[in-house]
């Protein structure tokens, strides 16, 4: 796990003068996945960066005691979404506490809506957030206050941006600029995924599950799958497969009228169109879960993983509802 930080350090640092891309921030070059991983979320939710693939996170780490650089790092943040006017939506501020003490979901969720109700904190046991820690090269050290119980943690204040697929893009050090911020942003908005291939990749936007009790011990149940396929590429694609741990077996499935009766029919291939997008939500194509393993409960989170004929397998994370 060392020579990840080292790595991550390193590669940032030698990048703070380069503006290959036209990032203001120190840039990642060439651009690497950022590590992923699973904590409680504030929103209730298991946290883990391929939930927000297809939009542009600003990963912090802090804590809700913090009494100056987190919320300024923080009100920055919620400046920089609030500029980029419609395009904010598309970007996810995560905020990873290195206080878990003090810091639950439920004070995270209060702390960090007063800032942005979009943000969503992170937090775990310490052994995982040390982990988390180690892997992106955050630095922490806890002091007490003399003579009393009550204590501080001083902490690295990086700020990591990452796009749209899930690779490093830039760190930004404390006190860059709200307008920097925005712009670098809109970069990555804009832009696509490493070595600025003119190619952007799949998005798979706001995936969710719907809340499913256990029928039938034995496997009888089932379930569904739903959301927003967008191939902004040039080159068209198409959805073949999928399957998740959670079921024997998922198939894409569509929900059609005939003479008065809905039914429903799977489908081998469903093709989605270059610059085009491909909605799977009730009453029409979505995942169908059989045999479920396990009740699916609402705030949980579902991994699945997504095949398609040019692009390959992508894993998201739906959120049951």
């Amino acid at each position: 796990m060392r020579g990840v930080v080292s790595a991550l350090l390193c590669t940032a640092l030698a990048a703070g003068t380069a503006q290959g891309a036209g990032l203001k921030s120190g840039e990642f070059d060439p651009p690497r996945m950022a590590p992923d991983f699973a904590l409680r979320g504030s929103d209730g939710a298991e946290l883990r960066l391929s939930r927000y693939r297809g939009k542009v996170v600003a990963l912090g780490f802090g804590y809700t005691f913090c009494p100056d650089v987190c919320p300024t790092t923080l009100a920055d943040l919620a400046q920089a979404r609030k500029a980029l006017g419609d395009a904010g939506r598309d970007l996810q501020v995560i905020y990873v506490t290195v206080d878990p003490e003090r810091d639950t979901a439920a004070v995270l969720r209060q702390y960090l809506t007063a800032f942005d109700p979009s943000f969503v904190g992170g937090t775990g046991t310490p052994a995982q957030l040390e982990e988390v820690r180690k892997a992106y090269g955050i630095q922490i050290e806890k002091k007490n206050y003399p003579g009393s119980v009550a204590y501080q943690v001083h902490h690295s204040s990086y700020v990591y941006l990452i796009d749209r697929e899930g690779r490093l893009r830039a760190m930004k050090p404390f006190g860059v600029s709200t307008d920097d911020v925005a712009h670098d942003v809109r970069i990555l908005l804009a832009s696509a995924a490493a070595g600025q291939s003119s190619e952007p990749g799949l998005r798979i936007r706001d995936p969710w599950a719907r809340r499913a009790p256990m029928i039938d011990k034995k496997g009888g149940s089932n379930g569904a799958v739903y959301a927003l396929l967008v191939n902004p590429g040039k080159a068209p694609d198409a959805l073949v497969g999928a399957a998740s741990d959670a079921a024997g077996a998922v198939e894409i499935h569509e929900t059609y009228s005939s003479m008065g009766m809905m039914m429903m029919r799977p489908v081998k291939k469903l093709a989605l169109p270059a610059g085009g997008k491909v909605e799977l939500k009730p009453g029409g194509f979505h995942l169908m879960l059989l045999n479920l393993k396990r009740e699916l409960k609402a705030g949980e989170t579902l991994r699945v993983t997504l095949e398609f004929e040019r692009t390959g397998k992508i894993p998201v994370d739906a959120v049951v509802r």
